[in-house]
């Protein structure tokens, strides 16, 4: 919210929101919207940092980030598969293994 003195992130689609949860936001699942918020409780230090990880987390994965300037340092994460991604990615590879020895070992 523009001047609200909140740190919320508004929009996007599953995988931003997913995203953001990962960073530590919470999400907030409303019946018109889902926003996220940093947890309560967060020192204002605290509260930047996980914003612009979050920011270069988003930014990472391809998203537009409409954000203060301080949340944009430029770095951008490490990139991350989805879980689902992963988990997909192991089964096929069990899929074709014909063997123990070509089975993924992690």
């Amino acid at each position: 919210m523009p001047h609200s003195g909140e740190l919320l992130a508004r929009g996007g689609n599953p995988e931003a929101h997913s995203v953001l949860q990962r960073a530590g936001f919470v999400a907030v699942v409303r019946v018109q919207e889902t926003y996220h918020h940093v947890p309560a409780g967060l020192a204002e230090d605290d509260e930047s940092r996980l914003a612009t990880d979050a920011v270069a987390r988003l930014r990472t994965a391809g998203y537009h980030v409409d954000c203060d300037a301080d949340f944009d340092t430029g770095v951008r994460a490490a990139s991350y598969l989805p879980v689902g991604t992963s988990v997909a990615h192991v089964a096929e590879r069990l899929r074709e293994a014909t063997t123990t020895d070509e089975a993924p070992r992690h």
